[in-house]
């Protein structure tokens, strides 16, 4: 009897002795506690727990439910003095809970971390965390002003060939033969026209036009709008084609002056785009013109004087008019040869017959000579012969 009581005393000591070594050790271990508030930094693809203890933190943190992963506790730090600690977690990893919001509008990420003092067991010192990132998804309008101009054009750029212009005195018609040589009151037909490559390009104004005697004395035909200013000398031209004018005057001169020089001007432009046809002018009837007797004194430093010329509709004739009856007709010789003391003037007919007359005249004599020469030299050939006999 007194050996089993002595035995239950000896357990009981034993049992008090153990349970007072381990609430010392537990004393011992869970003499340490959390500084302040954790911090959580919200990364891009993780967040990270980090805390402070009072002192070396000997203990681990982990996701709550999931201590056996691995990759979602984390243990001290070897160093001793260490009084800190975190744990990194991804978002794919140890169940972190995602939830959508829609005011704010964004996303949640959450989850439950332990810090335990003690690797073993938990104790009143020991914490439990929910840490929380917000990502919130912003809408937001971003404008930019952005000038776009188009490249510069490329300059392509060809030269036209200008028309080539000409003047004619034709006899009687648009398609006569040129006149060189004309009677007073014969009917020619005055064409301007030009040439070009470019077909339906151009337009053409005659204009500018006088006709002058050689020695200074000059009458205006048309004026610079391409008007005729003497409907006796040239009326109003006319505009078959777009590059070609014309009309048909009877000749006239000067008096005591065989030779006449028209000068006109030609204007040549661009045709508008979608003309069927050029503009031509658009003049009245031309007056009757008389030459005034009274001339203008001359200007100082300038020695040549100028004719007064005015306009009216009276039935005065043309001072460069020789009126139909004072018109002689002259014979085939006459219009071919133009005899003076001075001077002789031809035609080419005129001078076609004059140089096949000479060349006639020339081969007639040179005959006759030959003939001559051979009939005088006969006779001695006879006597020659008859005395060797």
């Amino acid at each position: 009897m007194m050996d089993i009581i002595g035995s239950d005393l000896f357990m009981n000591f034993v049992l008090a002795v153990f349970a007072i070594i381990i609430l010392q050790t537990a004393q011992g271990e869970i003499d340490n506690a959390i500084v302040g508030d954790p911090s959580v930094e919200c990364g891009d693809d993780f967040f990270e727990v980090k805390f402070d203890t009072r002192t070396t933190f000997h203990g681990i943190a982990f996701v709550q439910n999931h201590l056996d992963n691995p990759d979602c506790r984390t243990f001290a730090r070897k160093d001793e003095s260490a009084k800190n600690s975190s744990l990194r977690l991804t978002f794919d990893q140890c169940a972190i809970e995602k939830r959508h919001s829609t005011s704010p509008r964004g996303l949640f990420l959450s989850t439950n971390v332990v810090v335990a003092f003690n690797p073993e067991f938990l104790t009143k010192n020991d914490r439990v965390f929910k840490v929380q990132c917000f990502y919130m998804e912003m809408e937001r309008r971003i404008q930019k002003e952005i000038q776009i101009s188009m490249p510069p054009p490329t300059m392509h750029s060809k030269q036209l060939n200008m028309p080539v212009c000409k003047y004619e005195v034709l006899d009687g018609s648009p398609t006569g033969p040129p006149v060189y040589f004309a009677t007073v009151g014969q009917m020619v037909y005055h064409k301007w026209t030009c040439d070009t490559e470019h077909e339906n390009t151009f337009c053409m104004l005659v204009h500018s036009c006088f006709v002058d005697d050689g020695n200074g004395q000059r009458v205006q035909l048309l004026n610079e709008k391409g008007c005729a200013l003497d409907k006796y000398l040239l009326t109003n031209l006319e505009y078959p084609t777009d590059l070609m004018a014309g009309r048909e005057a009877h000749v006239y001169k000067y008096a005591d002056r065989d030779n006449m020089y028209f000068d006109c001007q030609i204007s040549i432009t661009v045709k508008e785009p979608g003309l069927d046809y050029c503009d031509v002018p658009s003049c009245p009837d031309p007056p009757r013109r008389r030459r005034s007797n009274s001339l203008p004194e001359p200007m100082e430093n300038n020695t040549s004087i100028s004719a007064q010329v005015d306009y009216e509709d009276s039935e005065i004739v043309s001072d460069y008019i020789i009126p139909n009856d004072d018109i002689i007709s002259l014979n085939w010789l006459q219009r071919n040869f133009d005899m003076r003391i001075s001077e002789l003037c031809m035609t080419a007919i005129g001078t076609t017959v004059l140089v096949f007359l000479n060349a006639f005249l020339f081969i007639v004599s040179l005959v006759s000579i030959m003939h001559v020469c051979c009939f005088r030299s006969s006779p001695k050939l006879d006597n020659t012969q008859s005395t060797m006999l």
